[in-house]
């Protein structure tokens, strides 16, 4: 049986706070491996308490100007990797352009943790069960990379996920920045999670998005990444059939990509019935 064991003390390191993009990149060059990046730390402290993480360095990043940049304009919703959830939660216009990425970062853990915690910092550790993975996938996001070696670089959201808690970084990389594209007019979009307590991390988590020209579902919790499902075909083909029929034949489509397990926290049956109830609520509000 394997236990995890949380100690009282965190690991031997050196703590070093840059105040240039400039500087992290080069430490993270120097030390590669032996380093970390600390946005928020929500999910970087308990790995040091687990042991999980033992870096030789912990590198701050939350004083580089560059990393703490907000903006939303009429092209781009930009989000720096240093800025804090509850930052983010107070844009104006957030419930309304992105409203499943509004609605994910209510229910990211809790108020307190959502004054440090960040977006970068969540999809950079790649659980599956990221809160706001879904709502990145639904709406194209698109995230800034930056390294000594390759300069400045950017990959899709959807490519960056590679198992669990397994990404495209390399060690000597750094997530600047996220950008997700104004949606199009008319776009409805929707977060639904289910969990065992305020603070939990979701059994599953269901995200939908559609317009007139494109109907995404993004899911988390139910495989090794989080996955995004295009449906937006099924839909074109099968508008003369009633809702339930197109439900099912979404749902089909959708049951066979994903793959939830049982753990400790939920079975595999209860995650496939969750999914299939929160996708029916989501479809049924686009269909309106």
């Amino acid at each position: 049986m394997n236990t995890t064991i949380s100690y009282t003390t965190l690991p031997e390191f050196e703590f070093v706070s840059p105040n240039t993009l400039k500087e992290t990149l080069s430490l993270l060059n120097i030390h590669q491996s032996n380093a970390v990046v600390l946005a928020g730390g929500t999910d970087l402290l308990p790995e040091l308490r687990h042991r999980i993480k033992q870096p030789k360095l912990i590198i701050d990043v939350k004083n580089i100007p560059e990393l703490n940049e907000l903006n939303l304009n009429d092209k781009f919703l930009t989000i720096g990797a240093a800025v804090p959830v509850t930052k983010v939660l107070t844009l104006p216009k957030l419930d309304s352009l992105f409203t499943a990425l509004y609605q994910s970062l209510q229910n990211f853990c809790d108020e307190i943790l959502r004054n440090r915690a960040t977006i970068a910092g969540n999809i950079a550790t790649s659980s599956p069960a990221a809160d706001s993975a879904g709502p990145l996938l639904v709406f194209d996001a698109i995230i800034e990379i930056q390294s000594i070696k390759k300069g400045k670089c950017t990959v899709k959201i959807e490519d960056f996920f590679k198992g669990v808690k397994q990404n495209c970084l390399e060690p000597d990389e750094l997530i600047t920045k996220i950008r997700l594209p104004i949606p199009e007019e008319e776009t409805k979009s929707a977060y639904l999670k289910m969990k065992r307590g305020v603070e939990d991390i979701a059994l599953v988590g269901v995200t939908g998005a559609s317009n007139r020209t494109k109907t995404l579902f993004a899911y988390t919790a139910v495989a090794s990444t989080p996955i995004l499902i295009d449906v937006s075909a099924i839909l074109s083909k099968n508008r003369n059939q009633t809702k339930e029929d197109l439900f099912q034949i979404i749902w089909k489509q959708i049951q066979a990509k994903i793959q939830p397990i049982s753990d400790v926290r939920s079975g595999k049956d209860y995650r496939f019935h969750i999914a299939e109830i929160y996708t029916r609520i989501i479809l049924r509000e686009f269909l309106k």
